[in-house]
């Protein structure tokens, strides 16, 4: 006999997630697993549009798995045939909740028939696959996120749809990332350029040229943005035509540290090359401090000079890139321990600011630092002495980095190997030529009037019967050339005891004007050629030995009354601040020679002119005036050779 089979239990007891449809796409029946599959029941979807029963998330605006089930049921209903569909992601609505669950699934559709060939339903079998895909997602992920390098996927809209964990860093991309168009406002505040500084069309970014089917090899883009450092990437992709999910796959390298280090290099060879010409000191340190700014890509850079005499740190070189400048309000002087640079000073360690308008040091310069944002100030050394600063300051917010402050703290040991370099070079030319004018002095102003003397002697003895008037004559003469070279050994006696501190000073409180008001009057007694003018405020204290302060400043007076012209005025000036005094005294007339200009101060030298117009000395006064200067704590100088007047500056500590 016969059985009788109940082919909708058997449908609905199926394994497979079966869910039938009439022509036009309404549930008519569903599978027991199918209902599991998606947490639905009859109740709910029997009757009603497949897609009102299962639609689209309708918070992911780029969703398309209805429009793409349409597209197959149309095919199966139009074309009486079999439809496999590839792996879609179609999310469910999770039972209990309002959210939708991301699933993936292998659908097919294929019609059902009557006899005579009418279009009687269309079962659509959906195979969940979620488990498969994730696995294998997660199995990528892992090989991805094992690398060094940024990956990004990409499908054809630009969407990143696969990332490590690399490139979410580097992009600070989400898990899904928008579409090109949302790429760009993402980074609209960022500036594109290749390594010389030219800007990269958006449409020549490297997404944009792998979406149009170019490939990208080794391009080089250096990303700037308004709160990020430049960062320099070298990025590889290729465009994929296979029609799936991909479309581009591009890797990218982040090679700022390796770029900054080469950088680096040149710029210290550069920094080397440049210190290593003949120019004048101050010269070479204001271009060095260009260089070391514009090579590295700061903003703007200083230089800031130690002032042993005031013991301040004085600004003696700046640079801007351009479009760039420093806040007009900052002060050229600054104490130690004071702004950034007095700190550097004070620790004899780099000193990072992170944020120019919150630290406190940079507010004891300016309140105003912007557009500037950040600064790296490092000591330049001298073993433990600190011989000045060098700041650097960005327009980015600039984190601590050692491999920045390593290079900048090698760059100023270059400076101050230079400072200490000409330095000693000045000492050893000093002394070759101290040497030469000894020898010179041993042959003519001490040996004419000891030769003189000894004939004298030897004439007086040899001639018993000489008249008393030659021998007063004679006396005479021998003692005054005897007190000649009395007075030339005590100068030099003097001179070398003062350059080696062998005589003590006798400091006081004691009024610089008055010394000079002093020295004026006197010199105006013994020379009426000329007029000497004091312009100077009543007091101008230092504390001091008078009586040596005194013969510096009447050696000064007796230099200038000595090469001013008659009817010229030389005059005198004193004036102090809260850390120096000075004293210059200023004269027209025969200017140093420029090939002499350096070795004013040296030991024993006279000029050309000098010894050309016989003037009388012996290459001690100003030797011995900078040596009484300089244990003074203090400092003098002469004016340039192309200035109209010459003009002496003696700068000494207020205490």
């Amino acid at each position: 006999m016969g059985i009788e089979v109940d082919f909708r239990r058997v449908f609905e007891s199926a394994p497979a997630a079966l869910l039938v449809v009439d022509p036009d796409l309404r549930i008519v029946a569903a599978s027991d697993a199918y209902l599991q599959a998606t947490g639905t029941d009859r109740a709910m979807i029997m009757g009603r549009l497949i897609f009102d029963a299962f639609p689209d998330d309708p918070a992911d605006p780029d969703a398309d798995g209805v429009d793409n089930l349409r597209a197959s049921l149309n095919r199966v209903r139009d074309n009486r045939v079999v439809d496999v569909m590839a792996i879609q992601k179609y999310p469910i609505v999770v039972p209990g909740r309002t959210d939708f669950e991301t699933r993936y699934w292998a659908p097919m559709n294929s019609p059902v028939e009557s006899p005579d060939g009418e279009l009687l339903w269309i079962v659509h079998r959906a195979e969940d696959v979620t488990a498969y895909v994730q696995g294998q997602e997660d199995t990528l992920h892992a090989v991805l996120d094992s690398l060094d390098t940024a990956v990004v996927g990409c499908d054809s809209d630009g969407r990143a749809v696969l990332s490590n964990h690399i490139a979410r860093d580097l992009f600070g991309l989400p898990p899904d990332a928008g579409p090109v168009d949302l790429w760009g406002q993402r980074f609209s505040h960022v500036a594109f350029s290749d390594p010389d500084g030219n800007a990269i069309a958006p449409d020549d970014l490297p997404v944009e040229l792998l979406l149009r089917g170019e490939p990208v090899e080794n391009m080089l883009v250096v990303a700037k943005g308004d709160r990020v450092a430049p960062r320099t990437l070298r990025v590889q992709g290729k465009p994929i035509s296979d029609g799936g999910r991909l479309a581009a796959v591009l890797a990218v390298h982040e090679i700022t540290r390796a770029q900054r280090a080469e950088q680096f290099k040149e710029c210290g060879r550069q920094v080397a090359e440049l210190l290593a010409r003949a120019d004048p000191a101050d010269s070479l340190i204001k271009a060095a401090t260009g260089l070391i700014g514009e090579r590295l890509g700061w903003s703007a850079a200083e230089f800031w000079s130690v002032d042993q005499v005031g013991r301040v740190l004085r600004r003696s070189a700046s640079w801007t890139a351009p479009e760039h400048q420093l806040p007009r309000e900052l002060p050229d002087r600054l104490g130690k321990g004071i702004g950034i640079p007095g700190r550097a000073w004070k620790s004899n360690e780099p000193v990072w600011v992170a944020d120019l308008d919150t630290d406190p040091a940079a507010a004891q310069q300016s309140r105003h630092w912007a557009p500037l944002r950040s600064a790296l100030a490092v000591a330049i050394p001298s073993g433990a002495l600190v011989l000045g600063v060098l700041v650097c300051y960005s327009d980015d917010p600039e984190t601590p980095d050692d491999m920045r402050t390593t290079a900048l703290t090698g760059l100023a040991a270059y400076l101050g190997e230079f400072l200490e370099r000409r330095r000693a070079d000045q000492f050893a030319a000093e002394l070759e030529a101290t040497r030469d004018e000894y020898i010179a002095l041993v042959g003519h102003d001490l040996r004419t009037p000891l030769t003189l003397v000894q004939s004298y002697a030897e004439m007086m003895r040899d001639d018993p019967d000489m008249s008393a008037a030659d021998r007063d004559d004679m006396l005479e003469v021998v003692h005054r050339r005897s007190g000649d070279l009395q007075v030339l050994i005590e100068k030099l006696l003097d001179v070398a005891g003062t350059r080696n501190g062998h005589i003590t000073l006798q400091p006081r409180l004691v009024n610089l004007a008055d010394l000079a008001r002093a020295a004026a009057e006197q010199a105006e007694r013994t020379s009426s050629r000329v007029t000497i003018d004091v312009n100077s405020p009543a007091r101008v204290m230092i504390n001091g030995d008078p009586g040596r302060l005194r013969n510096v400043v009447d050696e000064l007076l007796h230099n200038a009354l000595t090469w001013a012209p008659a009817g010229t005025v030389v005059g005198i000036t004193a004036h102090a601040d809260d850390h120096t005094a000075v004293l210059a005294v200023t004269n027209v007339g025969t200017r140093i020679p420029a090939d002499e200009h350096a070795r004013i101060f040296d030991l024993f030298y006279r000029t050309e002119n000098t010894l050309h117009r016989g003037i009388p000395g012996n290459g001690l006064g100003l030797t011995l005036a900078r040596a009484i200067v300089e244990q003074h704590g203090g400092t003098i100088t002469v004016s340039e050779p192309e200035e109209a007047t010459t003009t002496f500056i003696v700068r000494l500590p207020v205490t």
